[in-house]
């Protein structure tokens, strides 16, 4: 097991301050009602507990995004169940126990992803899978501390679909969510204000744009800021439990408020709305788990959603709310075409064209039509072309195009590499290629060779005949036309049959085969 777990917050606590005290990195999560604390150190050097915070993450997800039709069916408890939870909250109010109260529901779903999937489909600010058990995708963060002390939280509060008629206006101007907003700041402001000095709203009620498999939505944060003294790492345990449970998914006053919840929802909520977070040895960035599906031993999954409540809270509307929240933020694909113009002239556009097709199709059931060409008035002889695209035409530029010569090449593994599509998104590409330290690199997974990290490939043997690998990534538009046209031929090129070949060629939809470059297989660095 790569974690550990505490059952005392205490000692849960004292552990993280050692740890950031020694500048030694770690993992964290506390649950709701702070009875279990997950610890994971050196955290980067596991793959059991899978996370991401902030762009930082022990796994590089899956570059091929999850295609139309995997999405959650929900089984929500009835209105007529809601509004008894809900009364319970309303009497509350009336009575003064609370000013907001973050109502949270249990509901039972189904999907045909498991929750390793949904970790590695979904995108979050803040993510986490813990195997068996649950996985997160928050957007939402706890607080963030700077290498120099500087404490900031970002609360979230107030959502609307983005399609609204006038949506940034109407959350803006809602009464009911302003008077939610300004509760939670004030309590964060004082959560702050225990350990930091000079705390201010920095910013009051901006706006942010979140992609779900159910549409856009804005969400509005405030940003808060404060001061903590030099020492703040020996007491970074007291600093984080002392602010839990997180105010903005509890309420205001939070004692009061809590037992409240308590008694409406009639269940513990676990890790749901407790907190996690990464301390690289210098800094500490933390989210709050919500946008949260969890797994029971019989394999049942839940979906846990809410939503704060006020005096002025119509129940219809907070009900549907809590409904609409149950979505998956699946990682929006985006998606290049380079298409090389010459003289003004786009070359093979009929490939470019079919594979931007497909590829709409595939992820969205969309029929495009491709976009006009226009090559800018000055710029003159070969042109690189770059259109990316979604579910539309996002973007085209156009640049002179430059030839990259390669000094150095060398062979690299990775079995778990894919680029079916041609995705804008070239992590894993970019990874292998800074490991190897080469200008190029020919990549081999599960010993059959593929491409370089842009280009595919073309062998010659002693006897001229050329070949290219059947086990390509990319079904790259100049190979296919070399394909169709007879030039090469397909074949299962082995690592351990590379020596019968003595060149590769490097060809891509700005080098055909008789401008790309002739690389001897001999120089080829073995890693």
């Amino acid at each position: 097991m790569a974690y550990q777990s505490f059952s005392s917050i205490s000692e849960a606590a004292d552990k993280v301050s050692f740890l950031a005290a020694s500048n030694r990195p770690f993992l964290f999560a506390i649950d709701y009602e702070c009875k279990e604390c997950i610890i994971v150190e050196n955290p980067l050097q596991q793959r059991e507990i899978l996370f991401s915070v902030a762009g930082v993450s022990n796994v590089i997800k899956s570059q091929q995004p999850c295609p139309l039709g995997q999405h959650l069916t929900a089984y929500p408890e009835s209105l007529e169940t809601y509004m008894r939870r809900f009364e319970i909250i309303q009497n509350g109010l009336r009575r003064g126990d609370s000013f907001v109260a973050n109502l949270t529901l249990r509901t039972s779903v189904e999907t045909s992803l498991s929750l390793y999937e949904i970790f590695m489909a979904t995108d979050a600010s803040y993510s986490l899978y813990v195997p068996g058990r649950f996985v997160c995708f928050s957007p939402e963060c706890f607080v963030t501390i700077s290498s120099e002390g500087e404490i900031a939280t970002h609360p979230m509060k107030g959502t609307i679909a983005a399609d609204i008629p006038d949506a940034r206006n109407v959350i803006l101007n809602d009464i009911k969510e302003c008077a939610e907003h300004a509760t939670v700041v004030d309590l964060l402001r004082n959560d702050l204000s225990i350990y930091a000095e000079h705390v201010t709203v920095e910013r009051y009620r901006y706006l942010s744009e979140l992609q779900t498999d159910k549409g856009d939505i804005l969400q509005v944060s405030s940003e808060i800021k404060g001061n903590l003294t030099k020492d703040w790492r020996h007491h970074l345990g007291k600093i984080i439990t002392s602010m839990l449970p997180a105010g903005s998914i509890s309420g205001a006053p939070k004692f009061k408020t809590t037992e409240l919840l308590r008694k409406a929802e009639g269940m513990e909520r676990g890790f749901y709305t407790g907190i996690f977070g990464y301390y690289d040895g210098k800094q500490l960035d933390s989210g709050v788990i919500i946008r949260y599906v969890e797994q029971d031993s019989c394999g049942n999954k839940y979906y846990r959603s809410g939503g704060g409540i006020t005096a002025k809270s119509n129940v219809k509307r907070e009900y549907d709310e809590i409904i609409e929240k149950i979505y998956l933020p699946f990682r929006k694909p985006t998606f290049t075409e380079v298409i090389c113009i010459k003289d003004g002239c786009p070359q093979n556009l009929d490939y470019h064209i079919k594979r931007l097709e497909n590829t709409m199709w595939y992820f969205y059931h969309i029929k495009s039509e491709f976009p006009r060409l226009d090559v800018p008035e000055g710029m003159t002889g070969i042109v690189k072309c770059r259109i990316v695209y979604d579910n539309k035409i996002r973007e085209i530029s156009y640049a002179p195009y430059e030839r990259k010569l390669r000094k150095t090449v060398s062979l690299i593994h990775d079995d778990d590499i894919n680029y079916q599509y041609k995705s804008t998104d070239r992590s894993r590409l970019t990874r292998l290629l800074k490991e190897a330290g080469t200008d190029d690199v020919i990549i081999v997974r599960k010993g059959a060779v593929t491409d370089s990290s842009y280009c595919n490939l073309v062998f010659e043997d002693a006897d001229g005949n050329l070949f290219t690998p059947s086990d390509a990534l990319l079904r790259g538009t100049c190979r296919q036309r070399l394909l169709d046209k007879g030039t090469i031929r397909e074949k299962t090129i082995r690592q351990a049959n590379l020596h019968e070949y003595e060149y590769v060629y490097f060809i891509n939809a700005m080098m055909g085969l008789d401008d790309a470059q002739k690389f001897r297989l001999a120089d080829v660095i073995y890693l």
